[in-house]
């Protein structure tokens, strides 16, 4: 089906804006493609938006929205969504949604793997009793200018939601390159996420004192050492400055330490922002303006930062991604903390980043659409490539999560809904799209109770703890519980409720059981596909119980999240079963109850091979 338009109407005036919409049928979907050529002077098509899906919402019974934010989203009612409009690549991490019953549902994506900003739209206040479904396309196409959109595609499926995600995923494997990482990556168990000196200046582990969290990384299990505020500047202040602190020890004593740390078995990540400019340093006054993303007005785009409520917030601007001087700017950093003797450089939250368009026309993108997704893309695959070049065992970290970028990333520091338990969090989807993805998961808190690092063990995520203020170091060192007056100052404190109910090496001890347990069966955990709850099946609905499927084997990881022992019964057809592990246990019998808050691991050997690398 073609429909055409040979003009547009606005306010009774006809404009010169002709649109074509191209319907297809076809292997049980329906594609949209959207095409339009503007001859109407002083006007630009900044937005189309559609196809529009609106599906009634029975009050008993509804589908839930699975919303690709942060690892992933499930509304179990999206009557109460309100209208949700968020970027694609700039805040979610795939580009399409599903509505799903449990045993069916409806598939809606963006077929494009340019990376260009469009917006999913899911909106439950337009038409009372449903939700209205469209996707936001910006050509900004102006006078004497044409435009083609990609696909858009619809597709019933029947089953569980996986249909849709497999859609999805054999789409992407036409695009989809991941990069090869280092062996090394392989065993990192996760990290200690700690800032040595806040953006108030205040000073919590000079250079030297490394080695005391080297000493805490074998307590708890966790091998490698994320290194936040570690220049003079500190954390949050005088972005992209970033060199060793004096009062810290130097750059010969953070050598020293990195040094050390290696001998340890540690390996260091150091710290940079991968888009903001602190508006208040030279370096900004000098390359600020030309670099920076700007509104239609030439403004720049930008948030601001205070890490303590008695302290004045720093304003920062937004890079273009798309800028030359940024690109060399991230390449020069990516040299530099490399020469350091670090083993990877995070460029904090360039997966997922602002804003998500650039008006300028000093940057090389064509549209503002370009500026920002393309860009990240371009620019770390340059960094990718000539750091191999030096040191091909250094890795590239992120923060968020974008599919298309994430195929350039070694490891993805996680953060927003997903990462973390919550009621509406769905890592599955993250997890089951794209299981080579490694993440972490995000504790903002010293320490670690049982159920979360068994939670994050059942998806797969690297575990972290984080040490970000002084009462943390008081905490995780010598046991201090926190007063209630103690983070009274600070703006994002940790969750002082664990802390206070949990001793810290108590929380080590588990932790680093989790972690050994984690690499004695790295075949699975690691280099395995999850695989959600597909290929088994469990018959007690209190247990939560994951698979991951290798070449030859399946396991069953089991938790126990609750307060009482409970019986487990796992079955795997075409398979035999072959070893029950537990952390922490030399020997585990599958037949007894599961303890209260704690994991097994259930391996059967397949009587048929599974190929962990075939399409889903």
């Amino acid at each position: 089906m073609r429909l055409h338009y040979d003009h547009l109407t606005l306010d009774d005036t006809s404009l010169d804006v002709q649109i074509v919409v191209e319907i297809a049928a076809e292997d049980g979907e329906f594609t949209f493609r959207f095409s339009l050529a503007n001859g109407a002077p002083d006007w630009t098509v900044r937005e189309i938006r559609g196809p529009f899906v609106t599906a009634p919402m029975d009050e008993e019974e509804h589908p839930a929205l699975i919303w690709p934010l942060g690892a992933g989203e499930r509304i179990v009612d999206p009557r109460r969504a309100g209208a949700l409009r968020q970027p694609y690549p700039t805040r979610l991490f795939m580009p399409w949604m599903a509505l799903d019953a449990g045993d069916a549902g409806l598939y809606l994506a963006y077929h494009d793997a340019s990376l260009q900003t469009i917006t999913l739209n899911a909106d439950a206040s337009v038409v009372p009793g449903a939700i209205e479904l469209s996707f936001g396309l910006l050509p900004f196409c102006k006078h004497g200018e044409t435009w083609q959109s990609a696909p858009v595609v619809i597709r019933p499926y029947s089953g569980p939601w996986h249909e849709a995600a497999a859609r999805y995923r054999r789409w992407a494997d036409t695009w989809y390159r991941p990069i090869r990482s280092p062996e090394w990556l392989r065993t990192a168990t996760g990290w200690q996420l700690v800032i040595l000196k806040q953006q108030n200046g205040e000073i919590h582990w000079p250079y030297a004192d490394i080695d005391r969290l080297i000493e805490l990384g074998k307590e708890n299990g966790l091998n490698m050492l994320g290194l936040f505020g570690w220049t003079d500047g500190g954390h949050d202040r005088r972005y992209p400055i970033y060199e060793p602190d004096q009062a810290m020890g130097g750059e010969h004593a953070l050598r020293r330490a990195i040094r050390r740390a290696h001998d340890a078995g540690q390996r260091v990540i150091l710290y940079t922002n991968g888009q903001l400019l602190d508006m208040q340093t030279e370096w900004y006054a000098e390359f600020g303006p030309q670099t920076a993303a700007v509104s239609e007005r030439g403004e720049p785009f930008g948030e601001t930062w205070a890490k303590y409520k008695d302290g004045a917030p720093r304003p920062m601007a937004y890079a273009c991604q798309s800028c030359g001087t940024w690109s060399d700017k991230l390449l020069d950093l990516a040299k530099r903390v490399q020469s350091l003797g670090a083993d990877g450089i995070i460029f904090d939250q360039l997966g997922s980043c602002h804003p998500m368009l650039c008006f300028s026309e000093r940057h090389g993108h064509a549209k503002p659409t370009q500026a920002i997704g393309p860009g990240v893309a371009a620019t770390l695959a340059r960094v990718q490539r000539e750091l191999h070049a030096i040191a091909p065992d250094f890795i590239v970290m992120v923060e968020h999560v974008t599919d298309g970028i994430n195929q350039i990333v070694d490891l993805t520091h996680g953060c927003g809904v997903g990462f973390c338990p919550s009621p509406s969090g769905f890592p599955e989807l993250l997890r089951f799209t794209f299981p080579e993805i490694l993440a972490t998961q995000r504790h903002p808190t010293p320490a670690m109770d049982r159920n979360t690092a068994n939670w994050a063990c059942l998806y797969g995520f690297a575990h972290e703890v984080e040490y970000r203020y002084w009462p943390d170091r008081l905490y995780i060192e010598h046991g201090a519980v926190p007063a209630a007056g103690d983070y009274e100052r600070v703006g994002s404190p940790p969750d002082v409720a664990t802390m206070r109910r949990l001793a810290p090496r108590e929380s080590a001890a588990y932790l680093r059981a989790v972690a050994e347990f984690e690499q004695r069966h790295a075949d699975l955990l690691r280099d395995g596909r999850f695989r959600d709850v597909l290929g088994f099946a469990i018959d007690n609905p209190a247990v939560q119980a994951k698979a991951y499927a290798a070449t030859t084997d399946l396991g069953v990881l089991v938790w126990n999240p609750t307060a009482t022992p409970q019986p487990v019964r796992v079955t795997v057809e075409n398979a035999q079963f072959a070893a029950a592990d537990a952390p922490g246990e030399e020997q585990v019998d599958p037949s007894t109850p599961l303890p209260p808050e704690s994991m097994r691991l259930l391996r059967y050997r397949l009587t048929t091979r599974h190929d962990t690398h075939a399409q889903q």
